[in-house]
């Protein structure tokens, strides 16, 4: 069987992206860019890793040009700190730019992959959409709608269809059953819809995604051209390792993922549970230091949860120099983070409603 070296599918997959960004022709991420990018903690951070053409769409940005990025979520479960990742670029590029944000509700996503029927993935539909809100998200700026209602989409994956070869999608994404080729077709139209009439007509978009769902920017590149439409921009940032320490936090193990939806007792007993950086022994963690490069307690405080630069650094300080031994360490921070959460959960609780007429205005227009 066919396999492609990226698969958007998959829950684990390990990446060398020195060797991503030679092979599929994107760009290193630089300090250059990340000055264009005023207030970005995750770039400034280090947390976006590479790009295609963010320049071009920076120019256009600062030159006062429509532009607008565009993203989504499968339903299968509720938001995860991948998830959230994503959110944080839509919502500053919105606040930075004035770009205008398009949010796809993946539902026949949801459905080709995970089996869930559309009415099934309604109600994780309304909790994704409130947690975007919480977050930050202008909804009077934005475009939020389900995949499955939004005739547009549907209408443009089936034209898009035509420009589309079974060798094409082999070579893009493997052998697969045809559901789920035909939700990567929707997800090219998802991608291309701020392009439409309705929408001003061409513009660059910019898509914020993690690494794995490459193949989707590389697809719709590529039927974006033969339309003579603007190339999709993408972003690509950290992948979240798992809580213990496996290479990407996935939907599928919900123990080794910190969900927004956790409650903070939960939440607080995976935290305790997660690998950081400490020696095999209080004498030695004393002696030696810890390891903050396989720290991902504090990966998770630098990309999310403390956004205090002097508190970050005190706290890569007290796991590398063994001031703190693991016990120690997670007592002092953990609280930053349920803090963090349960702020959340408050501004979602109040934001469901909003999210359910989001929805159903979508629902009515689509």
């Amino acid at each position: 069987m066919n396999k492609p070296s990226i698969d958007p599918w998959a829950s684990e997959q390990q990446f060398d992206m020195a060797k991503l960004i030679e092979d599929f022709g994107m760009s290193p991420f630089t300090s250059a860019l990340s000055a264009r990018l005023p207030g970005f903690l995750l770039a400034k951070r280090g947390g976006i890793l590479a790009h295609r053409e963010l320049d071009h769409w920076l120019s256009d940005a600062e030159k006062g040009k429509p532009v607008a990025v565009m993203s989504g979520i499968k339903p299968s479960s509720e938001f995860h700190l991948g998830s959230k990742l994503t959110a944080q670029e839509l919502i500053y590029y919105q606040k930075q730019f004035g770009a205008k944000v398009f949010y796809a509700i993946a539902d026949l996503e949801a459905f080709a992959d995970n089996g869930l029927t559309l009415e099934q993935s309604h109600g994780t539909a309304v909790s994704n959409v409130a947690d975007l809100l919480a977050l930050g998200l202008d909804e009077k700026n934005a475009h939020i709608y389900k995949q499955s209602e939004e005739r547009r989409v549907m209408n443009a994956a089936f034209i898009y269809s035509k420009r589309a070869t079974p060798a094409m999608m082999r070579a893009i994404y493997g052998e697969r059953d045809y559901a789920l080729y035909f939700s990567a077709l929707v997800q090219v139209a998802d991608i291309l819809l701020p392009q439409h009439k309705d929408f001003g007509g061409a513009k660059r978009v910019l898509v914020p995604v993690g690494i794995d769902q490459d193949p989707h920017i590389r697809f719709s590149r590529d039927i974006a051209f033969k339309e003579k439409l603007a190339l999709p921009c993408s972003t690509y940032h950290v992948t979240m390792r798992g809580l213990r320490g496996e290479t990407k936090m996935s939907k599928r193990d919900p123990s080794s993922t910190l969900s927004l939806s956790d409650s903070p007792e939960v939440a607080k007993k995976k935290l305790m549970s997660a690998f950081t950086g400490g020696r095999a022994t209080a004498e030695e963690q004393k002696r030696l230091g810890g390891e903050i490069e396989k720290d991902v307690l504090y990966e998770l405080a630098r990309f999310h949860f403390i956004d205090d630069d002097a508190l970050l650094e005190e706290m890569k300080q007290d796991m590398v120099t063994g001031r703190l031994l693991t016990g120690e360490y997670k007592q002092k921070y953990i609280p930053y983070m349920l803090e963090w959460l349960v702020a959340h959960q408050k501004k979602k609780k109040e934001m469901l409603s909003r999210a359910k007429k989001i929805l159903e205005k979508a629902h009515e227009e689509g």
